[in-house]
């Protein structure tokens, strides 16, 4: 993953409130309405996921074009118009979506927003792995969520975005890359998108269900020499759907061959804690037993999970 910044600042002047738009992608002018406004702004993420946090004071109006997708959730305004060439509403009480190729204009007063933007191409690649549509460019029908019980859902996860950054857990790889997951998943989910929902929900439904009999299958069969080819046979799928499957599914995106892997790892792991190495037990034996050829690629895998090396749980 890209490396996470963190930045704040304030500013006086319109051009540098537009200048900071324009750092995380948002190509919009800004025109208060009134002399004497403030402007300030946290901004934290990476290359795929910004959390932007902005406190305005005075009226406003913004006009431009996005280069991400960025949803807009104002906790505290007086006013939030949007306008785009199709459509246009208020941002109070629902949060608004901003599209690449959609310029918007904007219209508030005094507020407190908290802004999620994802990359085009993650959202692209988290929805050709979801629904199975690869080739087929992310569109949205609307700016506005699919039902007011799903623009709550995203104004919670704002929050719990907002919440994350502000803590020490957003510098943790595994923590960014399932809040980023969550919030491109989400996005898919609470914004109608271009296409045939039914289809996309039955690919959602059918991947859930092969991820879950893949899972069963290699929790069952993790000490047989079976491979992932096995796992989609049972999972009545192909090996390629079966990854998509598992992206979708599992908490950190694993691939079924990852998911194995890991597996056979705990096993090991479980085995050596049970072993007596005074009757002969030995970390190659055990690694062999669970399909680690290498031994020094086993005890670095190990101690990446378990943080010493195997031959210590085995002593020990």
């Amino acid at each position: 993953m890209s490396p996470v910044f963190h930045r704040e600042a304030t500013a006086t002047e319109p051009d540098a409130v537009t200048a900071l738009f324009h750092e995380i992608g948002v190509r919009f002018s800004f025109d208060p309405t009134v002399p004497g406004f403030s402007y300030r702004q946290r901004q934290d993420g990476d290359g795929q996921l910004t959390v932007v946090g902005l406190d305005l004071g005075g009226p406003f109006s913004s006009w431009g074009d996005t280069d991400v997708f960025g949803v807009a959730d104002v906790r505290a305004a007086s006013r939030y118009d949007w306008r785009t060439s199709h459509e246009s509403g208020s941002g109070l009480g629902r949060p608004v979506l901003f599209r690449p190729g959609h310029p918007a204009l904007i219209v508030g007063g005094a507020l407190e927003v908290t802004n999620v933007n994802l990359a085009p191409a993650l959202l692209q690649s988290v929805a050709e792995t979801v629904y199975g549509t690869e080739g087929l460019s992310v569109a949205f029908a609307s700016a506005a969520p699919v039902s007011p019980r799903l623009g709550r859902y995203w104004t919670g996860l704002a929050g719990l975005a907002r919440d994350t950054v502000a803590s020490e857990a957003f510098a943790a790889e595994l923590v960014r890359a399932d809040l980023t997951r969550h919030l491109a998943v989400a996005m898919l989910e609470c914004f109608p998108l271009l296409g045939d929902p039914v289809e996309r929900t039955l690919s959602t439904t059918a991947q859930a269900r092969r991820y879950r009999i893949a899972v069963q299958f290699l929790d069952d069969h993790a000490s047989l020499p079976v491979s992932i080819d096995d796992a989609a046979r049972a999972a009545d799928t192909t090996t390629r759907a079966l990854v998509r499957a598992f992206r979708a599914n599992h908490p950190l995106g694993l691939t079924p061959t990852q998911y194995l892997r890991r597996t056979r790892l705990a096993a090991a792991h479980t085995d050596l804690l049970r072993a007596d190495p005074t009757t002969g037990a030995t970390v190659r034996e055990i690694a062999l037993r669970w399909g680690f050829a290498h031994p020094g690629r086993f005890a670095a895998a190990y101690r990446a999970v378990y943080g010493v090396p195997p031959r210590r749980t085995l002593d020990s």
